[in-house]
């Protein structure tokens, strides 16, 4: 049976209709949001033979908010209108959907699960770029992250505290592996798309397991993989997250005493944590 996506936020469900649902003319065409996740997985997933099985894939990655698909695919794709050229396709994973037991003594974040979906979001943006990209050499993809303080704060750990940048390291260092893993997977399915090399210089300061050396070294078709910075609008969609590395707080009447300076500091703690994991650098809200 197909799991039904869940709304629990009321901006999010009116962001989806005036945004993002397919309408011709007066004709509703997305009678709900899985309709909008199966059209989009629809348009990307491919004909072959296994296309099936990462059009499944991609719509139960959406339908459970751990995979928030660029916006412009979310409006256009499988559409009447076109999809614009995907110079950098993008994507947002919603870290707090990884989270287990959020809220208990037992909640732990799933980092497998996460790093796995960190890869299935690379061959999601490599197929978008296939379908509507601008074939201009190795592809500067663009898998991001929304939720952060929402896990923080599911798991226990204080967005303020000491215990915050050690998390998010984890988590920027297991979405860049399963990124890689995905990557070299399509570096030898797909082939080389440009020169290469990009990536490589990336992953020379970084510690790399054995296994994916070679992943690093000969990947030819991806010049970036991960970038983090605000998506308001897919956080909006995901009920309401937090968007990129934000702090939650910033609803309003929900940090009563907390200086905006303690705010920044601890976001660029977070930031600094992170960056040596992530292709590209981190941008935070002004």
């Amino acid at each position: 049976m197909t799991r039904l996506t869940r709304f629990t936020d009321a901006h999010a469900v009116d962001l989806w209709d005036t945004r993002f649902r397919w309408r011709s003319g007066e004709r509703l065409r997305d009678r709900t949001v899985d309709a909008t996740w199966q059209r989009v997985a629809a348009a990307l997933g491919g004909s072959g033979g296994d296309g099936g099985h990462w059009r499944s894939r991609y719509a139960a990655a959406f339908g459970a908010w751990q995979i928030l698909p660029d916006p412009r695919l979310l409006r256009r794709a499988g559409t009447e209108r076109a999809v614009p050229p995907l110079r950098t396709p993008r994507a947002a994973l919603n870290v707090g959907a990884f989270v287990i037991d959020a809220g208990g003594a037992r909640a732990r974040f799933d980092f497998e699960r996460f790093a796995a979906t960190a890869a299935l979001a690379v061959r999601l943006l490599d197929d978008a770029a296939e379908a509507f990209g601008v074939d201009h050499g190795t592809l500067r993809l663009e898998v991001g992250l929304i939720g952060v303080a929402d896990a923080f704060a599911s798991l226990g750990v204080d967005y303020l505290g000491g215990d915050a940048p050690p998390l998010a390291q984890a988590i920027a260092r297991s979405l860049a592996l399963g990124a890689l893993q995905g990557a070299s997977r399509l570096a030898r399915e797909r082939g080389a798309r440009g020169e290469g090399g990009a990536l490589a210089s990336l992953w020379v300061s970084r510690e790399l397991p054995a296994a994916l050396a070679d992943a690093a070294s000969n990947n030819h078709r991806h010049a970036r993989l991960t970038r983090v910075r605000p998506q308001p609008s897919l956080a909006r969609l995901a009920n309401g997250a937090s968007d990129g590395i934000e702090p939650a707080w910033l609803r309003p009447g929900s940090m009563e005493g907390v200086t905006p300076q303690a705010l920044r500091a601890a976001r660029a703690r977070i930031a600094a944590a992170m960056q040596a994991w992530i292709d590209a650098p981190i941008r935070t809200r002004p």
